[in-house]
């Protein structure tokens, strides 16, 4: 029988079996898919030019920020090869300010620029997370980003990309895998060029591939704050809106909630926006209500899995591996476990939202169940 264990505090709870989340939201989901902006992409780089609380509770709390953040030095093969590459660490801040528990959760590029992030990281420090006036330990995230002088895209690669695209639109998969595999010969792309890159592949998924592989182009070309500078705003927002609806379909809530709130800094067509909202607000209903739901996980080659939790009561079942710690980065607590089967654990909802790091063997898979 699975026990319960709090994290503080803890409910026992019969597990109520998988509930069919998307039975609810697959209409929605559907209706947002296939109206307003276009979800396959036909732009062309430019080429190189010259919580939980009340609205009291809110108020109350302030989460760390930047006091004096280190600069990272550009790793020196690094720039002897002409390549670039972005980091994202999330981390704790400690009551004295001082980051601990350091984990790249993305990346792109070479893991020279890891370590340049995480030394860069140590030597910040910041003013802690603070309720009523108390410091306290508290989840963070940043983002260091390695780039040279390049302001665009190389001609070469706006040709292939546009030949690419062409191939893809007139359904020519083999002329669309011999131009990708021209691009990945070509040598170090910039970051700009890595963007459309991964948005071409964006589209080639979306024929020729499954959601999870979309999903994963779609991450790399405009998963992150920095995309915006290089992708134009319209192209930015259709591809925004794809990888909304693909991370719903993938149960993925927590990031889906976080892109559906970048959207809203756009001017979308209101028709748009309201379809995204009727997926919004249903995730939301869920977040609160007693449904459960499970998603797959794989460790593939890595030794760790991340996961942005959805709700405050989690466990891990059909384990095929080896999974030995958990980790949990809160937004106002750190969380740190072995991990032992058939528990099933609470967060207290104030300290949410929570980054799940799981630690383990290579090629372990398992489900997580959340309710």
């Amino acid at each position: 029988m699975r026990k319960s264990a709090p994290l503080p505090g803890a409910l026992r709870r019969e597990h109520p079996g998988r509930t069919n989340v998307l039975r609810t939201l697959g209409a929605i989901v559907a209706a947002a898919a296939c109206g307003g902006e276009p979800t396959s992409p036909n732009d062309s780089p430019a080429a190189e030019s010259p919580a939980d609380s009340d609205e009291i509770a809110l108020e109350l709390y302030s989460p760390p920020h930047s006091v004096s953040r280190a600069t990272p030095r550009y790793p020196r093969i690094a720039l002897r090869r002409d390549k670039e590459g972005w980091v994202r660490l999330d981390f704790m801040v400690d009551t004295n300010g001082e980051p601990y528990e350091i984990v790249v959760t993305e990346s792109v590029g070479d893991e020279v620029f890891h370590d340049a992030a995480i030394r860069a990281l140590e030597k910040s420090r910041f003013e802690p997370a603070r309720f009523e006036g108390e410091p306290l330990d508290a989840g963070h995230h940043l983002y260091y980003h390695f780039e040279m002088d390049s302001s665009g895209a190389r001609p070469w690669f706006v040709r292939i990309y546009r030949a690419v695209m062409k191939a893809i639109g007139a359904g020519d998969r083999e002329k669309a895998d011999r131009l990708f595999e021209e691009l990945d010969s070509g040598g170090s792309l910039n970051l700009y060029e890595d963007a459309f890159l991964h948005v071409a592949k964006s589209s080639y998924y979306a024929g020729w591939g499954n959601e999870h592989e979309q999903l994963r182009a779609l991450d790399r070309a405009v998963g992150h704050r920095s995309a915006e500078n290089r992708v134009p705003e319209s192209l930015y927002t259709s591809l925004q809106r794809a990888r909304f609806l693909l991370l719903v379909e993938t149960l993925d809530f927590g990031r889906a909630m976080q892109t559906f709130e970048t959207l809203t800094e756009y001017p979308l067509d209101e028709d748009v926006l309201a379809q995204l909202r009727a997926v919004a607000d249903e995730l939301e209903t869920l977040r609160l209500d007693d449904r459960g739901y499970s998603v797959p996980g794989d460790f593939a080659d890595r030794y760790t899995w991340s996961y942005n939790l959805f709700k405050d009561e989690f466990f891990l079942s059909e384990v095929d591996g080896q999974i030995e710690e958990i980790k949990l980065r809160c937004a106002r607590k750190y969380v740190f476990l072995r991990f032992e089967p058939d528990i099933q654990y609470k967060i207290e909802r104030e300290y949410l939202p929570c980054h799940l790091q799981l630690v383990g063997d290579p090629k372990t898979t398992f489900k997580l169940t959340q309710l």
